[in-house]
């Protein structure tokens, strides 16, 4: 059956290989065939540069736009001077950052497990090259099955729920409950609500002060978007969300505003944060409650989701050197600064599950990423000092991709990193992705 205009778009593949290795490139794809005539993947490699084009442009935007990068790995892979240091380091710098997922295809018994993918999980099973099978069919079946799974995967975190954007926002309906806290009266780190209404959130006051934001060069799993470490000033105070916004609060927004409901994946609404909503919904959400309470609620800036997370560390996670799936829901199957392995829930928890960070804030490593209002840059060169969130000026109709943090329930731990940094599209849902308020006290 033919895909529709609304089908999901086919996870993208990008072979990386040795041209001395193009006929077991071939049967691969063979065995992958069934699954590009399904609609589920797209393929790409070097044979397909046409005629004139510039290669080496052509090369970099395929791997770029890559959701799965496979190695195909041999002697003549790692002897090739630009497979080894021009597709291989922009495959792993992507994977890290979490923008792709590199796969190790081991095509002929090599020393591979010297490499910097090593680390990474090999295919076919057992890591045994495909010539040592006693049949190579099989082999690659084996590979087939494993990138099919990794593709369902894939297709379950990054499609966005297709659902077009409402109107702009009314008024604050009827039945709206204004708040009148006066918030300077609380003490740094309390925990306050604007009203008694179910919907208004916990929020927690973060104390003024300065930071590192970003990793130190030498910090496991970083990448350069990370840097350079610099020194922020936020010289005011301002509140966090003690929670990511649950479900429950989003879904009565809904309500109230006649917006369709986003997809829970059947895991469960109420207290779990909500998922698949796009960086402008959590905008207009910030709007509609600003409204309804009375208060200047908001997404919280770059600087400021991390100095929230960081509170007071400058370790890679708020909890230390490591990290636990007792402490923060991830992929419990990878490790982190020699930390042990643990449960993989597959799925939200609940907010307020797993154990607060120092300032009280419950789940900001891991369970879901959260947006921030600062547009995408490549690198803190020239970043702002004073938390102020990062935008070049560019409003809430702009299309430059938006910053996220934290990182998710399927993610490894080193994504989970207070210094992590991801950016999306902002009108893209994903089911990995919520948000946590700010508001502006001062």
């Amino acid at each position: 059956m033919a895909a529709g205009d609304d089908a999901p778009r086919p996870i993208s593949l990008f072979y990386s290989y040795s041209h001395r290795d193009e006929d077991l490139r071939q049967k691969l794809q063979e065995h992958l065939a069934v699954l590009r005539r399904a609609g589920l993947v797209s393929e790409w490699h070097d044979r397909n540069i046409d005629a004139g084009d510039e290669w080496a442009k052509e090369i970099d935007r395929n791997l770029f736009s890559a959701d799965i990068i496979l190695l195909l790995v041999s002697p003549s892979f790692i002897a090739s001077d630009y497979c080894w240091s021009v597709e291989v380091k922009k495959a792993l710098e992507r994977h890290d950052r979490g923008e792709a997922v590199v796969v190790p295809v081991i095509l002929r018994p090599c020393r591979w497990g010297l490499t910097g993918f090593a680390r990474l999980q090999a295919v076919p099973k057992d890591a045994r090259a495909v010539t040592a099978w006693p049949n190579e069919d099989a082999a690659f079946d084996d590979v087939a099955g494993r990138i099919e799974a990794l593709v369902e995967r894939i297709r379950v975190e990054r499609a966005p729920t297709a659902r077009p954007h409402p109107d702009p926002l009314p008024q604050a309906g009827e039945g709206g409950t204004r708040g009148s806290v006066r918030v300077r009266a609380f003490k740094d780190l309390a925990v306050f609500r604007d009203g008694d209404a179910p919907w208004f959130p916990e929020m927690v006051v973060i104390p003024s002060g300065t930071f590192l934001m970003g990793s130190p060069p030498g910090e496991e799993g970083r990448s350069d978007d990370e840097g350079p470490q610099h020194r922020v000033t936020i010289g005011y105070r301002f509140a966090l969300g003690k929670y990511a916004v649950r479900f429950s609060e989003y879904d009565h927004f809904c309500e109230v505003t006649k917006r369709e409901k986003p997809e829970d994946r059947g895991w469960g609404r109420g207290q779990r944060p909500v998922i698949t909503v796009s960086w402008l919904d959590a905008v207009a959400y910030c709007e509609w409650l600003t409204k309804e309470t009375g208060q200047p609620y908001r997404l919280p800036s770059e600087a400021e989701w991390e100095y929230g997370a960081r509170a007071g560390t400058t370790t890679p996670f708020s909890f230390g050197g490591t990290i636990s799936p007792k402490q923060a829901n991830y992929d419990g199957n990878y490790t982190y600064g020699g930390g042990s392995k643990g449960e993989y829930r597959q799925r939200t928890v609940p907010v307020g599950t797993l154990p607060a960070n120092p300032r009280g804030l419950h789940e900001m490593h891991g369970n879901v990423r959260e947006w921030v209002e600062d547009v995408w840059h490549d690198s803190y060169a020239g970043a702002p000092a004073d938390g102020s969130a990062w935008t070049d000026g560019e409003g809430k109709d702009s299309s430059r991709l938006r910053v996220a943090r934290g990182g998710s329930w399927y993610n490894y731990p080193r994504l989970l990193r207070s210094a992590f940094r991801v950016r999306y599209p902002p009108g893209g849902r994903y089911l990995n992705l919520g948000f946590r308020l700010a508001r502006t006290l001062d």
